[in-house]
């Protein structure tokens, strides 16, 4: 398997990368919590009824954890908090949450480890990704056609 991506013109007149070429994912369809407990189930044995209730379980710990302020931290799978989108204010006195607050969104943190030879940040659910253009291009932008090509990130 492998990420795929297309390529896209960016077309916004005001960005200083106005008519440059950039990649974008091609998202692949959504593993569902059926299919996931299916899949641990063959990996550690545990029952799919199981898998289901721990994960079940799971998401309300961490729905509790976070809207009550806390970093969620599972491990090798990453952190979870909640972050606050809200416009600027002149002052203090003038902010208002029902007028200003615009919203509350769950931010994810992959897990990462620092190399201790040079410093750089690894995280296990970037590397060693294939990746594979899903289509060519002509000097318009459309697609001429779908093609399979790969290469490993590091």
């Amino acid at each position: 398997m492998a990420l795929e991506f297309t390529l896209r013109k960016n077309e916004i007149k005001s960005n200083k990368s106005y008519g440059k070429w950039y990649a974008q994912t091609v998202r692949g369809s959504e593993l569902s919590l059926s299919e996931i407990a299916e899949r641990v189930q063959s990996n550690c044995g545990v029952s799919r009824a199981n898998v289901v209730a721990v994960i079940t379980a799971l998401q309300s710990v961490v729905s509790k954890g976070l809207k009550n302020g806390h970093v969620v931290n599972l491990g090798e799978l990453g952190k979870f908090y909640l972050s606050i989108r809200s416009e600027c204010v002149d002052s203090p006195d003038e902010f208002s949450v029902q007028k200003h607050v615009k919203g509350v969104v769950c931010k994810y943190i992959p897990e990462g480890h620092r190399l201790s030879s040079d410093g750089t940040l690894t995280r296990p659910f970037t590397e060693n990704i294939e990746l594979r253009q899903a289509s060519e291009y002509d000097e318009t932008g459309h697609v001429v056609k779908r093609i399979r090509r790969g290469g490993k990130v590091r």
